[in-house]
C-alpha cells in the first residue's frame, strides 16, 4: 500500500493557470516574475482554503526558477524547480506560525545567500499566530531584509497583523470563489 496523501495536497495546483478563482491576483504575481520587480515581503489574506499558501508556493518557486516562461511562470525543468518538486529545496522555506526560537533562527537564516536560484524565499503560513515578542523581532530583518531575500506571509486574520507589518508588505486580498 503506498504512502496516503491529503488530496488538497495531492491535487495542489502546481501553476498559476492552474488556480481557480484567483485569476487578478495571480495575473499580477505573474507580471512580477516577468518584470522582475519583486517586493520584499508580500502579505497573502483571505479565508481558509482560498489559494494563499498555494499561491506562495508557486510564486516562491517563479521568482527562483532559472528560466522562467515567457508567461511568468516556472519552467519546470531547470535544477531550482527540481529541487522544489522533489522538497529538496534549500531557499524555500515554509513555516507555519512559529515560536520566538524559530523567528530568530529564521532570521539567521536571511544572511544566508540562496544556492541555487536568485532569492531565498520564507512563507509563513498563518503568520498571525505569531506572539507579540516574534513579531518584534521579525520585524527588525523585514524593516532592513537582504537584497535575497522575499517574504510571503500568509493570513486568516490581517486584522491581528501589526501595523508596522503591514506597512512593509505588498497586500493581497483573496476571495472566495463564487458559485458559478
Amino acid at each position: 500500500m503506498g504512502e496516503y496523501i491529503v488530496s488538497a495536497r495531492k491535487y495542489r495546483p502546481m501553476t498559476f493557470d492552474s488556480v481557480v478563482g484567483q485569476a487578478a491576483l495571480t495575473a499580477t504575481l505573474k507580471n512580477a516574475v516577468k518584470s522582475g520587480k519583486l517586493a520584499h515581503a508580500y502579505l497573502f489574506c483571505g479565508p481558509r482554503g482560498v489559494g494563499k499558501t498555494t499561491c506562495a508556493r508557486i510564486f516562491a518557486k517563479a521568482i527562483n526558477c532559472m528560466n522562467p516562461t515567457t508567461e511568468g511562470e516556472a519552467c519546470g525543468e531547470c535544477e531550482s524547480c527540481k529541487a522544489f518538486a522533489e522538497g529538496r529545496s534549500y531557499n524555500i522555506f515554509e513555516l507555519d506560525a512559529a515560536s520566538v526560537e524559530h523567528i530568530k533562527s529564521l532570521m539567521e537564516q536571511t544572511r544566508i545567500p540562496p544556492q541555487v536560484g536568485k532569492y531565498k524565499v520564507f512563507i509563513i503560513d498563518e503568520v498571525h499566530m505569531l506572539s507579540q515578542a516574534a513579531f518584534n523581532a521579525f520585524l527588525k530583518t523585514l524593516e532592513e531584509p537582504p537584497a535575497h531575500v522575499v517574504f510571503i506571509l500568509a493570513t486568516t486574520e490581517k486584522h491581528k497583523i501589526l501595523p508596522t507589518i503591514l506597512s512593509r508588505c505588498q497586500i493581497y486580498d483573496f476571495e472566495r470563489m463564487s458559485v458559478e
